[in-house]
């Protein structure tokens, strides 16, 4: 059985062409703007390139995702194509020019018309375009995970060979992707079985259950890395998460506003996507409950009419889509970790080609639901384009630009102190110059993100001994010392004169393993060392070449000369 198609009309697919014109546009200007890796992207960068497969395997601890992303980078490398920052760029445009095929044959397979509503969703959040092209394995899984969905409903629909063994590999790649992965591919597969066990198709809900089987199997390889993360999850837990905070990360995803405006309002977009996705239950139900009374009371009408094929669809769809949802919510609350934008990108699809397949598909006459998707689709473009462009045109660090200047004006007897040791990779890949350069705390291994030295730093009272000693000597011998960060250079407030006392060990810390606050703790040591004995401070203009990401937009700030001060 197979959802008809429907000749799709001019004005819809010219409508969606032109959005998916616009969103390349957007993807391509990203690709010349977005500049140098920021410290996420170094990170996946460093892992790609180290000197061996054993190397990878054993720092891969250390990255978010599993090897895909990683070996493709390499071997990306290994022709040549990925040396410089504009080689990863372009490989990022790739990868999103990609997710924009992708989202078309999606719709082509599940029998809808132009992907209209996705485009419309996902097309010009800022969110998206931050996310899709960066070198990290969201944009692959995000293309993946969109193949993934269209191919089950083909094998639901029609199970021969090539597309059992298309789907599974797919879906199998596609959990190499990230790691939560497993939940968006369960969650399509519980929709495949539920409905081939509604057609009595028993033969493909153990097809479901073997290529669920099969994915999960591939994931054991990682059982060394999954048996580490209790060691770390303290570390990256947040001390202020409570369920709000599923809404406000989704709000930040949503928000229409650049990653450079931390401050812009954050528009509509999150009560339109609400709606939308409760009204895509509902016509999903109304269609259902037609279905029924339509076999009940016709059964051989029904059996020739289109609404059970479409109900099919309908059902598919809304149960992929609540599944994924409640299942992936259902792990941040677990996790409880600092939400961040990229989080939310995976689940968005799900939900935005859910809703293709409910409203786009079951919905065929142009007039009037096609007249209200086009409407839905210039409303969302009117809404998103300004932040869109923005996005386009930001940076993603300007790490690049101040190390550029610090070769350049920091001597061989200067300091360096960058105040993040995360931000110490992008710093360490970009700087040249002659001056030793510590971080904060100083760790002495910025390939990649050594969870484990800083918090066996967390557990050393005096582990930014070397660092203050280090500016110490600097200042009295008549050398500069150089501070790059983005914490601000002020005492606590009510902080007593004097030196800042060593900060307690996570078990009496108030806030436990959160780096956050010894983060904060060791620079405001470095900060009362520097406002005590630095005679001459002054912050430094390096103009970047545009709006720079907020997670990575620093300042410099030079001290120099030495005075006593209180002890």
């Amino acid at each position: 059985m197979s959802v008809r198609r429907i000749p799709k009309p001019g004005t819809e697919t010219a409508a969606a062409l032109i959005n998916t014109a616009f969103s390349a546009i957007l993807l391509v200007l990203t690709a010349m703007n977005a500049g140098p890796l920021w410290r996420d992207e170094t990170n996946t960068f460093n892992l790609a390139r180290m000197p061996s497969l054993g190397d990878i395997w054993h720092n891969l601890q250390f990255e978010s995702c599993p090897l895909l992303w990683p070996l493709l980078v390499r071997g990306c490398g290994m022709l040549g194509m990925t040396d410089g920052d504009m080689d990863i760029r372009i490989l990022g445009l790739g990868i999103g020019l990609f997710f924009l095929t992708s989202l078309w044959l999606c719709q082509r397979w599940i029998g809808g018309r132009a992907p209209i509503l996705s485009i419309a969703l996902l097309g010009g959040l800022p969110a998206f375009i931050f996310v899709v092209g960066a070198n990290r394995a969201y944009g692959l899984a995000a293309c993946l995970l969109v193949l993934s969905f269209g191919k089950i409903w083909q094998l639901v629909e029609s199970p021969t060979k090539s597309r059992i063994f298309s789907a599974g590999f797919i879906c199998l790649l596609f959990v190499q992707c990230v790691y939560y992965d497993v939940i968006f591919l369960g969650a399509m597969l519980a929709a495949g079985a539920l409905l081939a066990i509604r057609r009595q198709q028993w033969k493909i809900v153990w097809t479901m259950a073997g290529i669920g089987l099969m994915a999960g199997i591939s994931l054991l390889v990682y059982s060394p890395i999954v048996h580490r993360v209790p060691e770390y999850l303290p570390f990256l837990r947040s001390p202020f998460f409570d369920p709000a905070t599923l809404w406000n990360g989704l709000r930040d995803a949503l928000a229409a506003r650049s990653s450079a405006n931390l401050d812009g309002t954050y528009g509509p977009q999150i009560w339109i996507w609400s709606g939308l996705w409760l009204a895509g239950i509902i016509v999903a139900v109304i269609m259902l409950q037609r279905k029924h009374a339509l076999q009940t009371a016709k059964p051989k009408v029904a059996s020739k009419s289109p609404i059970p094929e479409r109900s099919d669809l309908a059902l598919f769809c809304v149960t992929g889509m609540v599944l994924g949802t409640i299942g992936y919510f259902a792990f941040l609350l677990k996790l409880q970790f600092f939400l961040q934008p990229w989080y939310y990108v995976e689940v968005l699809i799900l939900c935005a080609i859910s809703l293709d397949g409910i409203l786009t598909a079951s919905w065929s006459a142009l007039h009037p639901w096609g007249l209200l998707r086009i409407g839905f689709l210039v409303m969302m473009m009117i809404l998103n384009a300004g932040p869109a462009w923005a996005e386009a045109h930001t940076r993603r660090s300007n790490l690049d630009v101040v190390a550029a200047f610090l070769s350049h004006n920091a001597s061989a007897g200067d300091l360096i102190v960058v105040q993040d040791a995360w931000e110490g990779l992008t710093f360490d890949r970009y700087y040249r110059g002659q001056a030793q350069w510590l971080s904060v705390p100083p760790i002495d291994s910025h390939e990649v993100h050594r969870i484990d030295l800083v918090i066996a730093e967390m557990n050393q009272p005096e582990a930014m001994t070397p660092v203050l000693r280090a500016i110490t000597v600097t200042l009295t011998s008549g050398h500069d010392v150089w501070l790059v960060g983005s914490i601000p250079i002020a005492r606590w407030r009510d902080a007593p004169p004097g030196q800042t006392p060593l900060p307690p060990r996570p078990s009496e810390m108030p806030t436990g393993w959160w780096m956050g606050s010894y983060l904060s703790w060791w620079n405001q040591q470095v900060t009362t060392l520097l406002l005590d004995h630095a005679e001459q401070e002054k912050v430094e203009t390096i103009a970047a070449p545009g709006p720079v990401n907020h997670f990575e937009d620093v300042s410099v700030v030079r001290f120099a000369g030495y005075k006593p001060g209180p002890e």
